[in-house]
């Protein structure tokens, strides 16, 4: 991160942020309608229809000016192309303001990226003429990846060519705002773009009017504990973690899973001396704070206590040979996080066992990965680790749940709820700050957090 500066990168969608495109997509789009006998749209109409890409402008152009049909807008696209890439600079200005601010974002070692829906081709010829060729070092388009703007993939692939880190983004319409918010990164709207309703109703994080208000704001929305930090060690920092965007903690190396175990587990009353917990598994990101809070309550296990060497007095554990021999009543809480997919037996056993073992009262905070639409699927017989991965997602995994029947299948061992939503138990300022992205508030999900409590059983006799 640079050293006076809280982010390293900070990213702007294109159209109403960074320039006033609207002259000349206007053009464009008039054009457009006039070879297709259409009258022509104000310009302060287009204005408010640019943010999802050239094809849905001329979309609500017709659709303004008349019946809209697929049928015109193949017709009318490459029209509407052709005309604006001749002429796709000839009335386009750069905001006042700008040119300073990115000189001196670049100055303080920020990387600057730009991520749009204007297809990546237009994006760039664009760029280039308004002679931005060599200032930005990442450009992600509309069409660069399979999902566009208010997904926050693009986002996350304009931080990452820029190298990574802490990132902010700057937009103009609900689309960047969504976009920001899904990536769980703090996004500043300004009030002179071309949203198409009141820029206070965008729910930003910062609104500004001008571009010399930008670094103070972004100063600000850096400071510690003023945006994200983590549930478990308090760090603002967040690193990509494979394909799920910037959801690792820097600090303790903690996931968005391992955040909300630890605060459900605050949520619940357990974070407190003189619990017992056997902790299946233990994360790393809180082995040894669990062991400070618990002390010999604390019992950490896993099948390959070699794995887990951080873990303070650690011990082998087989789930499939030892459950039964689990001590009745002994535990204020069981923990467990993405283990049920590898035992290679019955796992109604196992999680009965696991209940057996919890005081009246006790509960299973734990973490059983659920594919959201998919169905369960298990597989107890010799499979090559080729297969395992080809039906189940990992090498050593021999079973699936899915979403789609988990009433059928954990729901007849537990009482379950009907539906998943964290807003539930947690609010959604809470969940944005621990930096627990939105995919995972409603619907089950891999990184779903379930509170089985003793009494939740339903295999009673």
């Amino acid at each position: 991160m640079p050293a006076d500066f809280p982010f390293d990168v900070v990213a702007f969608d294109l159209d109403g942020t960074l320039a006033d495109t609207a002259p000349d997509l206007t053009a464009a789009l008039n054009h457009a309608l006039g070879v297709l006998g259409r009258p022509p749209v104000p310009a302060e109409d287009v204005r408010h229809m640019v943010g999802h890409g050239a094809r849905a402008l001329l979309q609500k152009g017709l659709a303004a000016t008349g019946e809209m049909t697929e049928a015109l807008v193949e017709q009318g696209f490459p029209i509407f192309i052709d005309y604006y890439l001749e002429h796709i600079a000839d009335g386009t200005t750069i905001f006042p303001g700008l040119e300073a601010v990115l000189d001196q974002l670049a100055a303080r070692g920020v990387k600057l990226a730009v991520c749009t829906n204007k297809a990546e081709g237009l994006a760039r010829r664009c760029i280039d003429a308004l002679g931005w060729a060599n200032r930005f070092d990442a450009l992600v388009g509309g069409d660069t990846l399979p999902v566009r703007k208010p997904d926050p993939a693009p986002l996350f692939e304009a931080i990452a060519r820029c190298g990574g880190g802490r990132a902010a983004y700057v937009g103009d319409s609900i689309t960047d705002t969504d976009t920001g918010r899904n990536a769980n990164i703090p996004t500043v709207a300004v009030s002179f773009g071309f949203s198409d309703r009141p820029v206070g109703e965008l729910d930003a994080a910062a609104l500004i009017d001008q571009f010399d208000e930008l670094i103070p704001t972004l100063e600000r929305l850096g400071e510690a504990g003023d945006w994200l930090a983590c549930s478990i060690c308090g760090s603002a920092r967040f690193v990509a973690r494979q394909k799920r965007g910037y959801v690792q903690c820097d600090g303790c190396g903690s996931n968005e899973r391992a955040r909300l175990l630890w605060m459900t587990l605050e949520k619940h009353g357990l974070l407190v001396p003189g619990k017992r917990v056997l902790h299946i598994a233990p994360e790393r990101a809180f082995a040894e704070r669990l062991h400070a809070i618990w002390g010999d309550g604390y019992e950490p296990v896993d099948i390959d206590p070699a794995l887990y060497d951080f873990a303070p007095n650690i011990r082998k554990i087989d789930l499939v040979e030892d459950a039964a021999r689990l001590p009745s009543d002994r535990y204020d809480a069981i923990i467990h996080s993405h283990v049920m997919e590898h035992i290679p037996c019955n796992i109604t056993a196992i999680l009965y066992h696991l209940n057996r073992s919890l005081k009246p009262g006790g509960k299973q905070v734990c973490c059983i990965p659920i594919i959201r639409d998919g169905h369960s699927a298990e597989d107890l017989g010799p499979l090559s680790a080729e297969d395992a991965t080809m039906r189940f997602g990992q090498d050593d995994h021999v079973r699936t749940f899915g979403g789609a029947d988990i009433q059928r299948t954990l729901g007849m061992i537990f009482r379950l709820p009907e539906s998943y939503d964290l807003t539930v138990a947690f609010d959604e300022a809470t969940l944005i700050r621990n930096n627990i992205p939105r995919i995972n508030w409603r619907g089950w999900s891999p990184n779903s957090v379930l509170v089985l409590q003793k009494e939740d059983l339903l295999l009673t006799a």
